[in-house]
C-alpha cells in the first residue's frame, strides 16, 4: 500500500505525463488546422475563380449576337452548374 506522500508523487507523474499527451495532440490539432487553413483557402480560390469565369461568360452574353447567344447560353449553363456543385461542395465540407 502506498502512502500518502508516495500516492501523491505518483498521481503527480501520471498528471504530467497526461499533460505532456495533451500538448503533444493539441499541437497535432494545431498542424491540422494549419493543413485544413491551407486546404480551404486553396478550395476558395477554386471557388472564386468559378465565379470569375461565371462574370466573363455573363459579359460575353451581354455582348453576344443572336447567332451565338444559344451557344453561349448553354455554355454558359454548364459552367453554372459547375461553379454550383464546387460551391455547394465547398459549404458542405466547411460547415
Amino acid at each position: 500500500m502506498l502512502t500518502k506522500d508516495e500516492f501523491i508523487a505518483d498521481m503527480k507523474t501520471r498528471i504530467d505525463a497526461w499533460n505532456a499527451e495533451i500538448d503533444v495532440l493539441q499541437e497535432k490539432a494545431h498542424d491540422i488546422k494549419e493543413d485544413a487553413k491551407v486546404k480551404y483557402e486553396e478550395q476558395l480560390l477554386s471557388v472564386r475563380a468559378a465565379g470569375v469565369e461565371g462574370e466573363k461568360r455573363l459579359e460575353e452574353m451581354q455582348a453576344a449576337t443572336e447567332s451565338n447567344w444559344e451557344q453561349l447560353k448553354l455554355e454558359t449553363e454548364r459552367a453554372w452548374d459547375a461553379f454550383k456543385d464546387s460551391f455547394n461542395t465547398f459549404k458542405s465540407h466547411y460547415r
